[in-house]
């Protein structure tokens, strides 16, 4: 009888596992912002380059660069909006400029006052420090291109959305499109999260830098992977792999001389929860 009875309690949970698949399974993806909320991630991204002039290749490198990246909490607003501070410590490792076989080492910092909805839409951005027009400028259409905006209805694994920006170009417009979807449900670092995949292309002008003597402008198309572990119970990234592969176009101008460059060049980072606690 004790063969019988282990058979029909396995079938028995096979039965009711049966109703409940992780396709009928519906989560909310927010961002959860609490007041005094500290996240900790380290960043490694590794950006290889290749520079063609009139077809013929004029430079090329590697560079690692490891980031620290620490976000604040400082307020949430009655409509859910939350004032966050980023602060960015990196460190960019490349081949010296006088002699490639031996490592240059040079360390940055940056913060940034961020004003993010609870489904990721980042609404209004500064830098703490006055920062280059092309930069600035760069770090803007990412944000607008390139963050996902969560769904405001509940989502299931199978299920897609679609961001569509249109990018205004002084000689024409660019859609720029990317589709992620919930490939599954899955446990990553102790979260139970939504693993999402992502596919799709941003359009990334150059602007040029009002205080540079040499007039600088240009475009990256770039072809975007990845996939992200999302917490959410907790509203936070845990987990972030990206690819971008970029076709690169530069004009640079001084005086009556200019130069047209094309840039090839392949980008991987991942991006990890380090840390996350109150104050």
């Amino acid at each position: 009888m004790k063969p019988t009875a282990i058979i029909t309690l396995i079938a028995a949970m096979l039965t009711l596992a049966s109703g409940c698949t992780q396709g009928d399974k519906k989560i909310k993806l927010t961002l959860k912002w609490e007041p005094g909320m500290t996240l900790d991630y380290e960043q490694v991204t590794k950006r290889s380059f290749k520079a063609y002039r009139a077809d013929s290749l004029v430079s090329e490198g590697f560079t690692t660069y490891s980031i620290k990246v620490a976000q604040e909490v400082k307020n949430v607003g009655s409509d859910g909006i939350a004032d966050v501070i980023e602060s960015s410590a990196w460190t960019i490792v490349r081949p010296g400029k006088e002699d490639s076989a031996v490592m240059d080492t040079s360390t940055y910092e940056r913060e940034m006052i961020l004003k993010i909805k609870p489904n990721g839409k980042i609404v209004d951005f500064s830098f703490a420090k006055e920062e280059e027009t092309s930069s600035a400028a760069y770090v803007k259409n990412y944000y607008e291109q390139g963050i996902p905006v969560f769904p405001s209805v509940e989502m299931s694994p199978g299920k897609e959305w679609t961001q569509e920006t249109r990018v205004v170009l002084p000689e024409e417009s660019l859609e720029a499109s990317t589709t992620y979807r919930i490939k599954s449900l899955a446990r990553e670092a102790g979260y139970d999260c939504a693993l999402i995949e992502y596919e799709g292309n941003l359009v990334i002008p150059i602007v040029p830098d009002t205080k540079d003597s040499v007039w600088r402008a240009g475009i990256d198309r770039v072809s975007s992977t990845g996939i992200m572990y999302f917490a959410y119970k907790e509203g936070v990234v845990v987990l972030q792999r990206e690819r971008w592969v970029i076709d690169g176009e530069r004009r640079e101008s001084k005086g009556a001389d200019t130069v047209q460059t094309r840039i090839a060049s392949e980008v991987d980072s991942e991006y990890v929860l380090k840390k996350r606690a109150f104050k």
